[in-house]
């Protein structure tokens, strides 16, 4: 037997679909730099000024005339150069000025001696013992990183911890970024309870509430939590229409397969269209997408763990899309030290334990595959990619995995 369904399409496909209808959020609002991680640029930013903005020493030492050390090795300290605290006077023939890492460069020194490369007669006078000296060493130029107007950051560059400091030595505090988007979601479902409440023979608590809030989350947007619906139309619609108003991206999870009381499709049919709602992909084959309107929707299945692999293999990339960011599933190769079952007919993410053992990469897979077996995927720190063609795989067996902890 195979696991080949004919209302199944392909991820590939899946995803062109996504990327089609999906279209990024061409708005901008400003942000002050303090607050601007992981923002995306709406502009290039150029450069205002130099960095460094004055010649300064990169070693503790000594400044002083290159000149003066072609005739003479003996030098008086005349006075020191302090970050923040420049030596103010002249500097005359076979004198130095002590000067720190950082400290301005007194007019007319054009090189620094390390303070390893001298002795110390006495507080007021040194000694040269190096005899390879070059003009202008150890001294960093205004200009030498930045030089004003250069285009520091482009449109589209993801602000992270560098550029952050980088644009601080700028004295740029206010950025121009793309907005957020207004991710909204819901979870659905008669047998599922707050986790506040008491645990009834049959239910079950809102695990996908708090996993979906972790996810998104971790991609730095802006949620509404349109809290849980219960199975009737009417609930259900109002989750949709509040959605549909408030984002631009709104996702159920539930009541998208065909049992009897699974009515997101129906409503969504109602209010919009459905592109797709099923996916050759386990687990996760009930998923459905299409548009309310102009809000993108998700319909992810009910079992927490194709939760969570559908939101990496689909939602992640409609978020990025929507937010100006590049995004691209990373896999690698991996060695398999587990034997894996799997019938053919559908593409398989299987949850696993990557390690690395002399300097090869190896998988194992974490057990019960079920998709309901929520611990499993604490245990796991990837996913094992096993293509629809691809039967049984075997120990030593060459697979792709994705470290889905870099996105979820």
């Amino acid at each position: 037997m195979d696991d080949y369904d004919p209302n199944s399409i392909l991820i590939e496909d899946a995803l062109k679909k996504i990327t089609k209808i999906t279209k990024k959020i061409d708005s901008y609002e400003y942000v002050s730099l303090i607050e601007s991680h992981d923002r995306i640029l709406y502009e290039n930013i150029k450069s205002k000024i130099k960095v460094p903005n004055y010649n300064n020493s990169a070693m503790d030492g000594y400044a002083m005339r290159y000149f003066d050390i072609k005739k003479n090795k003996v030098f008086k300290v005349s006075g020191s150069s302090l970050a923040g605290s420049p030596y103010k006077g002249k500097i005359n023939k076979n004198e130095c000025i002590k000067i720190m890492t950082g400290a301005v460069i007194p007019k007319d020194c054009d090189v620094v001696i390390m303070k390893e490369e001298t002795d110390i007669i006495d507080k007021n006078t040194i000694n040269i013992i190096s005899k390879n000296i070059k003009k202008n060493q150890n001294i960093r130029f205004a200009g030498e990183d930045i030089c004003p107007n250069r285009i520091l950051l482009k449109k589209f560059d993801t602000i992270n911890s560098a550029a952050m400091g980088l644009l601080a030595s700028q004295g740029i505090n206010k950025l121009k970024v793309f907005k957020k988007p207004k991710i909204s979601f819901f979870t659905s479902g008669d047998e599922v309870i707050p986790i506040n409440k008491k645990l009834p023979h049959g239910k079950v608590h809102d695990s996908n509430r708090f996993t979906l809030t972790g996810m998104l989350t971790k991609n730095n947007i802006d949620i509404v939590d349109l809290g849980h619906a219960k199975d009737n139309i009417t609930d259900i619609k109002k989750k949709f229409a509040k959605g549909m108003k408030e984002s631009d991206l709104v996702i159920s999870t539930g009541g998208v397969s065909v049992g009897d009381a699974d009515y997101i499709k129906d409503v969504v049919n109602e209010l919009g269209d459905i592109n797709f709602w099923k996916v050759a992909v386990k687990p996760g084959r009930p998923l459905a997408f299409g548009r309310l309107n102009k809000t993108i929707f998700f319909g992810l299945p009910g079992n927490p763990v194709s939760v969570m692999i559908t939101f990496l293999l689909f939602v992640l990339p409609a978020i990025n899309i929507l937010s100006g960011k590049k995004y691209e599933l990373k896999t690698e190769n991996a060695i398999l030290k587990s034997d894996l079952k799997k019938r053919k007919g559908r593409a398989e993410l299987q949850r696993g334990i990557y390690n690395i053992e002399n300097d090869k990469k190896y998988v194992t897979s974490v057990g019960e595959q079920g998709s309901g077996i929520l611990s499993s995927m604490t245990k796991a720190n990837c996913l094992i990619y096993l293509p629809m063609e691809k039967g049984k795989s075997k120990i030593n067996d060459i697979v792709k995995i994705i470290k889905f902890n870099d996105y979820i």
